[in-house]
């Protein structure tokens, strides 16, 4: 299966408050969506924004905040369910 790098290009954006982690994730994941649902659903939180301060989505399925890239890296291994390999916690 693929593995997947996703980048946050604007942590400073609001929608980031939606989310418990703001740097590069590393996931395996037969797609992107697959790999940017993973990252959503291993670090989205509930959040309440302000009435009146614009749509705010979750970061992690906004190709306008992260950056999915598909990479080939002997640390992790292509076998296996779709899940988040790193960060662990």
């Amino acid at each position: 299966m693929p593995i997947w790098k996703l980048t946050p290009l604007d942590p400073r954006d609001p929608s980031w408050q939606a989310s418990a982690h703001r740097a590069m994730a590393i996931v395996r994941a037969p797609d992107e969506e697959a790999a940017r649902e993973a990252a959503e659903k291993a670090f989205g939180v509930k959040t309440g924004f302000a009435l009146g301060g614009g749509i705010k989505a979750p970061p992690w399925k906004r190709t306008s905040l992260v950056k999915a890239e598909r990479i080939k890296d002997d640390l992790y291994e292509p076998e296996g369910p779709t899940e988040v390999l790193e960060p662990t916690f």
